[in-house]
């Protein structure tokens, strides 16, 4: 088999053979340089896939995907970087999409974006224009206007008598009253007295007449007991000019017997307890005066 046997000579053999060898291996080197080939094309065809849809839109979601899709965003954004030469306004248009999909998304799983959050609209232009625009939470909103105080009513215009004196006004003018002791026995006869002053700044006029005056005794428990209002009102007329500060007083004297308006029904011995006196001048009145009647 070595040595080729045949009418021609050995060397036309020997050609022969190495010719049919060199074209097997052109074959092989032929089919390995094609399957190389076509597997190259292949790959960057499936890269060039891989690229295109990297720098597609985001899809947008809605439901229970949108709410954990806003989480994965910022792993999607870098890969943008990646897109051959992106002129910057492909940048920021692509930047603007991803933020409407992530407003749209962070809409759909809020129970309320009118009332929570700013509209998708202020996210979108904030995006666009590069400018961070915080959002104003519940709590950085402006406060509700506090209500205005209401205006102090003025003060009444001053009066005057027949005769051109200033009258005291009430405002200026102060009623106490007081027992002449802080404990009495039963069937005592207590004094109580009533004292009126200006606290005004100037003299005035003041109609402390009998009519006006009254004395009224009160139990613990807020019952009138008895009043002079009852059995012997004041009478007279006493129509005074009061310095500032001066003070008047008038005193009466309590019979220590329960009385009814109108004088009606019996009179009892007021029985030990602890009483209060309240004296009255018009529509003027003091704080209540405690005392107390023993047995």
């Amino acid at each position: 088999m070595m040595h080729p046997v045949g009418p021609l000579s050995s060397r036309v053999y020997w050609i022969r053979r190495v010719g049919l060898v060199l074209v097997a291996v052109l074959v092989l080197i032929g089919m390995v340089w094609f399957l190389a080939n076509r597997n190259s094309s292949s790959a960057r065809q499936q890269s060039d896939a891989t690229a295109l849809g990297s720098g597609s839109a985001v899809p947008t979601l809605t439901g229970e995907l949108a709410a954990s899709s806003v989480s994965a965003l910022p792993s999607v954004l870098p890969m943008s970087s990646a897109l051959p030469s992106a002129s910057p306004s492909a940048s920021a248009s692509a930047s603007a999409s991803v933020s409407v999909s992530a407003s749209a998304s962070v809409s759909d799983s809020s129970p309320s974006p009118s009332e929570t959050a700013p509209s998708p609209s202020a996210s979108v232009e904030a995006t666009a224009s590069g400018s961070a625009a915080p959002a104003a939470s519940p709590t950085e909103a402006s406060p509700a206007a506090a209500p205005s105080p209401e205006p102090t009513p003025a003060a009444p215009p001053p009066s005057y008598d027949p005769q051109g004196r200033l009258l005291c006004a009430d405002a200026d003018t102060a009623v106490g009253g007081a027992p002449s002791a802080p404990t009495f026995a039963a069937g005592q006869q207590p004094r109580l007295t009533m004292t009126v002053t200006n606290r005004g700044a100037q003299p005035c006029v003041r109609d402390l007449s009998g009519p006006l005056q009254i004395f009224t005794v009160f139990a613990a428990d807020g019952a009138r007991v008895w009043s002079t209002a009852d059995c012997f009102p004041g009478q007279g007329s006493d129509v005074q000019q009061l310095a500032p500060g001066q003070v008047v007083s008038f005193t009466v004297k309590w019979s220590g017997t329960t009385s009814a308006p109108g004088c009606t029904g019996d009179r009892a011995v007021a029985p030990p307890g602890e009483y209060t006196l309240v004296a009255q001048l018009g529509g003027l009145s003091s704080p209540p005066a405690a005392f107390a009647i023993t047995g």
